[in-house]
């Protein structure tokens, strides 16, 4: 749940983290014991080396976002082995609110536990890998974390990097006031380089 402020406050600061854009898909399969639990999170360690991985749920409904740049050919290949080494699977070849709402259900009905993930602060949405964003606050000694969804920050971005940040944090449900000077310092993103034979073995392993 979204942290509100007791007042309306001054940002002082914004470290921006920006989003990476990709396709995005989330894979669901049910793990009928605890051998098919850790077949399920050893699959997903294996394509977090080649791609964005965010867990959505655990138990005995085992769901995943994954996000890929470029080549999405890995959807497929996730999707055969679920399907035929799994008794059931679903995947989504998206990430929306009815997705969420979906993984919700089956977990309830399954007495899965659901992963908390961030919720965009001007929609609540629910988003896996969303646009980040640190306040520092005035008179206020801990800072704010926000995030934003892919949605709301197409829908508001800027070319400048600094102007679209404060636009977001200024639009947030959680009353933050942004001085037009405020400073923005934008986070590099962090880029893990894999040697070619690697990711041409996992690609074959997959």
């Amino acid at each position: 749940m979204a942290r509100l402020l007791p007042r309306r406050t001054d940002a002082t600061r914004i470290h921006y983290f920006p989003a990476s854009p990709g396709s995005r898909a989330v894979f669901l399969a049910e793990a009928r014991s605890k051998k098919e639990m850790r077949q399920i999170r050893d699959l997903f360690d294996m394509v977090g080396r080649l791609a964005q991985v965010v867990p959505v749920s655990h138990g005995t409904v085992m769901a995943y976002g994954v996000q890929v740049h470029g080549d999405t050919s890995i959807f497929e290949k996730i999707e055969w082995l679920l399907k035929t080494q799994f008794f059931f699977s679903v995947v989504e070849r998206n990430f929306s609110d009815v997705t969420y709402d979906l993984v919700r259900s089956l977990c309830e009905d399954s007495q899965s536990q659901l992963v908390e993930l961030p919720n965009c602060g001007i929609c609540a949405s629910v988003d896996p890998f969303p646009t980040r964003a640190t306040v520092e606050l005035k008179d206020v000694e801990e800072p704010l974390h926000l995030a934003y969804c892919a949605k709301c920050a197409s829908k508001y971005a800027e070319e400048a990097e600094d102007e679209f940040i404060r636009g977001l944090v200024s639009r947030d449900r959680r009353r933050v006031r942004v001085p037009r000077d405020v400073e923005v310092v934008v986070m590099p993103e962090i880029v893990e380089e894999r040697p070619e034979w690697e990711s041409e073995d996992l690609a074959i392993a997959i």
